[in-house]
């Protein structure tokens, strides 16, 4: 099936490429489009009823996440925060913090999006250039600016070592509070992308990894691929990008298990076992 979107002054058709996989009775949905030629793999998680839930790990995350993934489903791995080097001890770039302990204490000017992921398995998503963070206190709520304000950035890190939580920042190519978005379509150099989009559907919040491995700009792959996100039915709040440097790793269930789609058999650093952080969605 052919489709036809405009979008941003540009007339996109999309091919549906083959018929969508359901696991989880439609909670983890799977579905290819082409889009231009390119082809966009939607990884769909319902996040609605709380089943599917997101996890982080900033340090050590191998060796925790298989100690950690016992009596679990695990539906997805990638990695999600962009690293301050290529060595596998590596630190997330920017303020970020896993499960209380911080991580990194330095903000990152460049990274618009904050990423807070609870104990719950729930993703909040902030736009740091238009909005608090706003957190829970014993004096009430605080709204803080932890990447320009020394003191908030004190209060912000108190208040996830008291509250066990994760957080990093990440890379906000596309964000519902501001006027204006992707505006220059050949920003960023041609490559593979990977995306998390935070979307609602039929009053439902979804998390959709986006796989996006053609060699495009990223302004102008994001384009595309929040036009194939409208037109299977998304009302888009956030895109972020998602790292695929050094580190593209992808490991998606397929029925019977974790399938490696990114094998990158000759890289040794973009192994799993070499992650720096990873992102993972599952259900218990």
């Amino acid at each position: 099936m052919r489709i036809m979107i405009l979008l941003l002054g540009l007339l996109l058709s999309a091919d549906t490429l083959c018929a969508q996989e359901l696991y989880l009775n439609g909670r983890f949905r799977k579905k290819s489009y082409a889009n231009n030629n390119n082809k966009y793999t939607l990884y769909d998680f319902d996040m609605g009823d709380g089943v599917v839930k997101a996890k982080f790990f900033a340090q050590d995350a191998y060796s925790r996440f298989q100690r950690w993934r016992g009596g679990k489903k695990v539906l997805l791995v990638t990695v999600g925060a962009f690293s301050d080097s290529w060595e596998s001890t590596a630190k997330p770039v920017g303020l970020c913090m896993d499960d209380g302990s911080v991580v990194n204490r330095t903000p990152d000017d460049g990274m618009d999006g904050m990423v807070v992921v609870y104990n719950s398995g729930k993703i909040t998503v902030v736009d740091l250039d238009t909005r608090y963070v706003t957190v829970n206190s014993d004096t009430g709520k605080l709204r803080l600016e932890p990447r320009e304000s020394a003191v908030d950035r004190y209060k912000f890190l108190s208040w996830g070592q008291k509250n066990s939580i994760t957080f990093f920042q990440a890379q906000l190519v596309y964000s519902m509070h501001r006027k204006a978005n992707l505006t220059n379509l050949t920003f960023g150099n041609k490559r593979e992308r990977r995306f998390l989009a935070i979307c609602e559907k039929g009053g439902t919040t979804h998390h959709v990894v986006v796989d996006a491995p053609g060699d495009l700009e990223l302004n102008l792959s994001a384009s595309y691929a929040k036009g194939v996100l409208e037109y299977d039915g998304f009302t888009v709040s956030f895109i972020m990008n998602l790292e695929t440097g050094g580190r593209d790793i992808l490991h998606v269930y397929d029925g019977s298990g974790l399938k490696n789609l990114n094998p990158n058999p000759g890289n040794e650093e973009a192994r799993i076992e070499k992650s720096t952080n990873l992102l993972v969605y599952y259900t218990e």
